[in-house]
């Protein structure tokens, strides 16, 4: 009987085994969440956090707030600031990788509330802003993200349209 079970289990073994280590390994799971702070928001008086949500190898549709709360550097010279609360709304093409990571190009739209003025009274309450951005997303050990890019477009506070450069050195998360 001893002989029988060893046979038994020695034959289990040689059937299963090859089974086992030719079996598929599941996939490692996606990333498909970015949260991501941006301080080169602050050179232009700009405190702002984005989510991006991957919903194609191509293409990640992001989403923020940014708060306007004094003068930053990049402030062209005769432009006031304003104090603000805008939420903004994007979409990121990733031309040469999947997204979220790599280079990516994609519009941004806003719309704003003003609060204040500097040195006056606001002409409205409300601000709105399109640009274009291209960056870079470099995803270090599977969760950490760092991006580089930039922006250009156009903002109005209801005092004329005026260009609205931004820099982008981000630090974030995937989840």
């Amino acid at each position: 009987m001893m002989t029988f079970l060893a046979e038994a289990a020695v034959s289990l073994s040689l059937t299963v085994l090859p089974l086992v280590t030719h079996s598929p390994q599941p996939a490692p799971q996606a990333t498909l969440n970015v949260l991501t702070v941006n301080p080169a928001d602050l050179l232009s008086g700009i405190a702002s956090i984005e989510y991006e949500r991957v919903v194609a190898p191509w293409l990640g549709l992001s989403g923020g707030v940014a708060v306007w709360s004094f003068r930053g550097i990049l402030l062209p010279g005769g432009e006031p600031s304003f104090v603000g609360l805008a939420p903004e709304l994007g979409a990121r093409f990733h031309l040469m990788s999947n997204a979220p990571g790599g280079f990516w190009l994609g519009p941004t739209v806003m719309v704003g509330a003003l609060f204040a003025r500097e040195g006056g009274e606001l002409a409205r309450n409300w601000s709105w802003g399109v640009a274009l951005a291209a960056g870079y997303t470099f995803i270090l050990d599977e969760h950490l993200v760092f991006q580089i890019g930039g922006s250009s477009g156009v903002i109005d506070h209801g005092e004329g349209i005026v260009w609205s450069p931004r820099l982008r050195l981000a630090l974030g998360v995937t989840f």
